[in-house]
């Protein structure tokens, strides 16, 4: 017999149901206008941690899934369209656990001339909102990257060395046989870190990430070792990624170019550069901070379950 009931209660389906009307009025009140944009794309990200899904059309073109909707977001607002958000579907090959799904609900905003302080304080007043305010408002922390390794090893990060990553990434169980860059092993050490030491039951906002990890991040001015990226958590899940975004084409043409090389370094599929995107920035992207929030994420935290596939409809495995 197939398995064909939906994997989500009826009450957390009335509760997700809500909470997209709360996103919308959260969004709704601060001016912020909803838009849409395709799921299906000519180009996928280069970025060497997110594969994405692909199909070819009947002229045997290749077609990808959104990860996510970054990129002809951006193209809106180089186009002169204002603040924007969208509530919309992702999707994310070999990503499948308690907390992954390959399909997943993502909320998305850009903010124009808006600060990291500003950008941050907005998404955790996001969050709050759908976590629920009296749990919530009592238990939220600001820390930098360097400030979060000080509190969970008494060392900070910008004093680590390249061994003393590899020491720590093997520490806390990288295989000595295991093949990773230094910037992977850096994601294994905080990933654990923050498994183990970040401040449960309470929400933090974790910025000035290190300028290798900038992805498509403006790089600190006054700190060339950092970049204006930062990270919310409630306990051990990530809730949100943001950034103060990159406007400079010719610097992102590069991002991408290396990105480009990782993928090549490690065997995966090669994939182009988006034309579309980068013609968008030379054309002019605003000065602007942007972030994407785990819908089913907040909502499986707001729900109290322990599996995002507990607040949708249908998971992976039965749709």
């Amino acid at each position: 017999m197939s398995n064909w009931q939906p994997t989500a209660s009826l009450t957390n389906l009335q509760a997700r149901a809500r909470a997209l009307t709360q996103v919308r009025e959260f969004f709704s009140q601060r001016g912020v206008l909803e838009v849409e944009t395709p799921l299906v794309g000519a180009h996928a990200v280069t970025d060497p941690n997110i594969e994405s899904f692909t199909f070819a059309d009947e002229q045997a073109a290749q077609h990808y899934l959104q990860t996510s909707p970054e990129y002809a977001m951006k193209r809106l607002l180089a186009a002169g369209v204002p603040d924007i958000y969208q509530v919309c579907k992702c999707f994310r090959k070999a990503e499948q656990g308690d907390v992954h799904n390959p399909e997943f609900t993502m909320i998305e905003w850009y903010r124009l001339g808006f600060t990291l302080e500003q950008i941050m304080q907005e998404s955790v007043d996001l969050i709050v909102e759908l976590l629920g305010k009296q749990k919530y408002t009592k238990a939220i922390n600001y820390l930098s990257y360097n400030d979060f390794f000080s509190h969970a090893i008494d060392v900070s990060f910008a004093a680590l060395s390249t061994k003393d990553i590899q020491e720590l990434a093997i520490e806390y169980g990288l295989q000595q046989d295991q093949a990773m860059s230094h910037a992977q092993m850096v994601d294994f050490v905080c990933a654990y870190l923050v498994d183990k030491h970040m401040q449960a039951d309470a929400i933090t906002c974790m910025y000035h990430y290190p300028a290798e990890q900038a992805a498509l991040a403006k790089i600190n001015v006054n700190d060339p070792a950092v970049a204006e990226r930062f990270e919310v958590f409630c306990g051990g899940v990530e809730l949100a990624n943001g950034y103060v975004e990159l406007v400079d084409a010719n610097i992102l043409l590069e991002r991408f170019k290396k990105d480009q090389a990782v993928r090549r370094s490690r065997g995966l599929d090669y994939v182009d550069i988006d034309p579309r995107l980068l013609d968008a920035q030379k054309h002019g992207l605003p000065e602007c901070a942007g972030v994407a929030v785990g819908f089913d994420r907040l909502l499986m935290l707001a729900c109290n379950e322990n599996r995002v596939q507990h607040v949708m409809s249908f998971s992976w495995s039965n749709a």
